[in-house]
């Protein structure tokens, strides 16, 4: 079995038309209702969409972003393969109880790595979500494989995290992870010559961002420079306004100490814009995929620029 992550920027850059097939593949994949990108689908091998795979991931893609969609994917292949293996094979929808428990215990004791409880929950949240839809959406099935108890414990139920698995830092074991773990210096404070790690001030103000604002990963990455703008006269921290890219996308004010934007700043000044340079060329030969920005407004926190039309190579403003 196959399987992808439709992406449309991938479309766009290496569509070859089909003779004799009048299909435009930037258009089609950019068309109203079509799959968003990080949607996965798969192939048997005659080539043919594999049930209930893709209409299982095509009903999670309506709630799912791309990274826990990938996530729910490599996890059901992971179960898919090990199903396969049997003997005699199975397959998720003629799987019964006695195949899954040795799945579960295939995953928590016998591999390589055995899971933790923590990973396996996820784990078996994939399953259990998988035989939720099979049963009550799809009605493929009549019934989950498995019995399941009113409180939601089942016999893929295992371990238990009694307490919280926390760790704190001082501040002075803080203060070494950043400069000598992540920055590279030496504990005195001098330049480490073996430090092989390229990006020391980037992951130095991520580290210090998460911290101090209480920024997830993916909210700080894909933040603009004009949303955390420069330092402030004053010393005055820096309100930014979350919105689409917040959990569950719900707005809230985060604030950005005046200590953290100068960390910022000398980031931006320095090893951000040597990766810039070094990234121009290759920028510039895709320019056509990507949204070039000629004018930013920073009073109505605007920008506008250049984008390749949908249909046809033609730019157009925006």
């Amino acid at each position: 079995m196959s399987y992808f992550f439709t992406s449309r920027s991938k479309v766009r850059r290496f569509y070859d038309p089909i003779p004799e097939v009048g299909l435009d593949g930037a258009q089609y994949t950019s068309r109203d209702k079509a799959l968003k990108d990080g949607t996965p689908f798969f192939l048997g091998p005659d080539m043919r969409p594999r049930e209930p795979h893709c209409s299982f991931f095509f009903e999670l893609a309506k709630t799912l972003e791309a990274k826990s969609l990938q996530d729910y994917t490599y996890d059901f292949l992971d179960l898919d393969d090990f199903l396969a293996r049997l003997d005699p094979p199975a397959d998720v929808l003629s799987a019964d109880e006695d195949d899954l428990i040795a799945y579960r215990d295939y995953c928590t004791e016998y591999r390589d790595e055995p899971m933790g409880p923590a990973t396996w929950k996820r784990r078996r949240a994939t399953i259990n979500r998988f035989y939720d839809w099979a049963v009550d959406e799809a009605k493929v099935l009549d019934r989950r494989p498995y019995y399941r108890k009113k409180n939601g414990r089942d016999i893929l139920a295992w371990g238990s995290t009694t307490q919280l698995d926390v760790r704190h830092l001082t501040f002075e074991q803080w203060w070494f992870l950043d400069r000598v773990g992540l920055r590279g210096l030496l504990p005195d404070g001098s330049a480490d010559p073996s430090f092989r790690s390229g990006h020391a001030l980037r992951n130095s103000c991520g580290g210090n961002l998460a911290i101090t604002t209480g920024l997830r990963l993916r909210e700080f990455s894909t933040l603009f420079d004009i949303e955390v703008g420069p330092t402030r006269r004053d010393g005055s921290a820096c309100e930014v306004e979350l919105e689409a890219i917040a959990k569950f996308g719900l707005p809230r004010t985060v604030e950005v100490q005046d200590a953290m934007l100068r960390d910022l700043d000398w980031y931006r000044r320095t090893e951000r814009a040597s990766c810039i340079r070094k990234a121009a060329r290759n920028l510039h030969r895709q320019r056509d995929e990507l949204f070039v920005v000629d004018d930013v407004n920073l009073r109505t926190m605007k920008v506008s620029g250049i984008m390749r039309a949908a249909d046809g190579p033609t730019p157009s403003r925006q």
